[in-house]
C-alpha cells in the first residue's frame, strides 16, 4: 500500500501491460495505491511495478509504471505478471492511462481523461473535462463527459450514457449504444450497429456501411431527417422532411426548434422512432 498527501490538483499516470485498474474518487486530499498480484507469478509480479509521487506546480502527479528490466534504445523488456492496481484519489483528478490487455474501471468524477488500450476494456463514470479513448478490441463505456470527446475502437463496443458535449466517434465492427443526445454527435461505423435511445437536442451525423441504425427522438423534439441508404430499408415513425433544416445557434445548450438527423448507410437499415418516455424527460 502506498499513500501520498496530494493537496491541490492531482494527475494519475498509469502504464500497465496487463491486469486491471480500479480507480475510486474520495473527497480527501490524499491518493492511495494498492497493488495486488492476480497472475501466476504471485507476489513476485509486484516487484516489477513502480509507484512514485512527483510534485508539480499547483499539485502532484502519481505514477504507476512497469519497471524496465532490459532497455536498448526503443526496445523495452520486462517480466512482470498480471497486477491489479486499486487507486483512490480526489474528485477531478486527471487520468492518463495506457495498457495492452489491461482493463480499467473508474467510479467517481475525473477531470480530463486520455485512455488507450489494445484489448482492455475502458469503463468510466463522470468525466468533467475532455475525453480521449482509443482501443482495438476492448469495449469503451462512459457515463458522461463535460467537454469535447473522441472515442475510437476497431472491434470493441462503445457506450455513452448521456451525451452533453460534442462527441466524435469511430468504430469498425463494434456496436454503439448511446442513451441520450443533447449535443453534436459525429459517428461513423463500418459494420457495427448503432442505437440511440433519445435525441433531445444538438445534432446527429451518422455514417455506416453495413451497420443498422435505430434512433429514438424524444417527445416534444422536432427533427429534420436527412436519411439515405443504397440498399438498406428506411423506416420512420416521424416522417421524412423535404425542406432543409434552419440554421441553428452554435451554443449546444441554446433552445433549438429543429434537431437535424443526418443518417447515411450503404446496406444498413435505418429506423427513426419515438423515444420511450423514460428518455424524454
Amino acid at each position: 500500500m502506498h499513500e501520498f498527501e496530494t493537496p491541490g490538483s492531482v494527475s494519475l499516470q498509469i502504464k500497465l501491460p496487463s491486469g486491471r485498474v480500479v480507480v475510486t474518487t474520495v473527497d480527501e486530499p490524499r491518493t492511495t495505491v494498492e497493488l495486488i498480484s492476480i497472475g501466476r507469478r504471485g507476489p513476485d509480479a509486484l516487484e516489477g511495478i513502480e509507484v512514485r509521487a512527483e510534485e508539480r506546480p499547483g499539485g502532484h502527479r502519481i505514477v504507476i509504471d512497469e519497471k524496465d528490466r532490459i532497455r536498448w534504445g526503443p526496445i523495452r523488456i520486462s517480466w512482470s505478471g498480471d497486477v491489479e492496481a486499486r487507486v483512490t484519489c480526489p474528485p477531478g483528478t486527471d487520468l492518463e492511462f495506457s495498457g495492452a490487455s489491461t482493463d480499467i474501471r473508474v467510479e467517481g468524477e475525473l477531470g480530463t481523461v486520455a485512455a488507450r488500450t489494445a484489448s482492455g476494456d475502458i469503463k468510466l463514470d463522470e468525466v468533467r473535462g475532455k475525453l480521449q479513448a482509443k482501443t482495438a478490441s476492448g469495449d469503451v463505456y462512459v457515463s458522461s463527459f463535460g467537454e469535447d470527446g473522441t472515442i475510437a475502437t476497431v472491434s470493441g463496443d462503445l457506450g455513452v450514457g448521456a451525451l452533453t458535449a460534442q462527441l466524435t466517434a469511430r468504430t469498425v465492427s463494434g456496436d454503439v449504444h448511446i442513451g441520450s443526445v443533447r449535443s453534436l454527435l459525429v459517428l461513423s461505423t463500418t459494420s457495427g450497429d448503432v442505437k440511440v435511445d433519445s435525441v433531445e437536442r444538438g445534432e446527429v451525423r451518422l455514417q455506416s456501411v453495413s451497420g443498422d441504425a435505430r434512433i429514438g427522438v424524444a417527445r416534444g423534439t422536432r427533427v429534420f431527417i436527412d436519411a439515405a441508404s443504397v440498399s438498406g430499408d428506411l423506416d420512420s415513425q416521424l416522417g421524412l422532411a423535404d425542406d432543409p433544416a434552419p440554421v441553428q445557434p452554435d451554443d449546444a445548450d441554446a433552445p433549438r426548434d429543429v434537431v437535424p438527423l443526418h443518417v447515411k448507410t450503404v446496406s444498413g437499415d435505418v429506423s427513426i422512432v419515438r423515444a420511450a418516455e423514460a428518455f424524454s424527460s
